[in-house]
């Protein structure tokens, strides 16, 4: 292979090797996801792990190494999207007195890159800045997932089924909820991560198909339905104010 083309093929199986970083993945799938034959794709990574960007475990599956995860931290400290969103959050907290995350769409992950508290005494810290959280639990996640078609839900589901199973719903439940989502335009869970919390999450493009979403949470007595309806409003209005697009009743892409 030519300098460009090797760059090109290791950077994507280092992006999906990302995607399904904290469950792993093994070398044949790996070449299977990449459409490379097996010798290719074991070559590529083999060089990835020799900069510490990539990391074989005892089972063999491959995950982000320490370089990778060192850049991604370097990366999220200072990351434009937390500049342009940091205001609109502001904002939400101080109109809704609560808790609110910024998750970005990481594979079959969503990555909680920033929060902003309200002024409400009970806080519903359901979510860690730098912590990653399989799309499905949480409105953050059901948001993002929306935008699948049930086929891929169904293959995200099973591969995750073990992150599933304490506290996620079961399949059809979820794609109950994920149908409710899309057609209101934005996720309302409820006792989804922790018993006694309520939230809303709404998506929107941050970039051309890259996806984001914004999320508020607070204890369940504080969400009523009127509440949430609200409150979703207000993300809406706050998202197109700083021209950003979010999601609509009845879309999923």
């Amino acid at each position: 292979m030519k300098g460009p083309q090797t760059v090109i093929r290791a950077l994507t199986l280092l992006r999906y090797i990302a995607g399904i970083h904290p469950h792993g993945i093994a070398i044949g799938a790996l070449a299977e996801m990449a459409e490379l034959d097996r010798a290719t794709a074991y070559r590529l990574v083999s060089s990835l792990v020799e900069f510490g960007l990539v990391t074989r475990d005892p089972s063999k599956n491959y995950r982000l190494g320490i370089e990778a995860m060192q850049l991604g931290l370097a990366a999220m400290r200072s990351a434009p999207i937390i500049d342009r969103v940091r205001p609109v959050m502001q904002r939400l907290a101080r109109r809704t007195d609560d808790t609110v995350f910024l998750v970005v769409r990481n594979g079959d992950y969503g990555h909680c890159i920033h929060c902003e508290e309200g002024s409400y005494p009970v806080k519903a810290l359901v979510l860690q800045v730098g912590g990653m959280r399989v799309l499905g639990i949480g409105s953050a996640g059901v948001t993002l997932l929306s935008t699948l078609p049930d086929n891929e839900v169904d293959a995200l589901y099973r591969r995750h089924l073990e992150e599933f199973k304490p506290r996620g719903p079961s399949v059809s439940k979820l794609k109950k909820l994920l149908e409710e989502t899309r057609r209101h335009g934005y996720a309302d869970t409820i006792d989804l991560v922790t018993d006694g919390v309520s939230g809303v999450g709404m998506r929107f493009e941050i970039a051309t198909g890259s996806q984001a979403a914004i999320s508020i949470a607070a204890i369940k007595g504080r969400m009523t339905s009127e509440r949430k309806i609200w409150i979703a409003r207000l993300i809406a209005e706050e998202l197109r104010a700083s021209e950003f697009n979010p999601a609509l009743p009845g879309s999923s892409a």
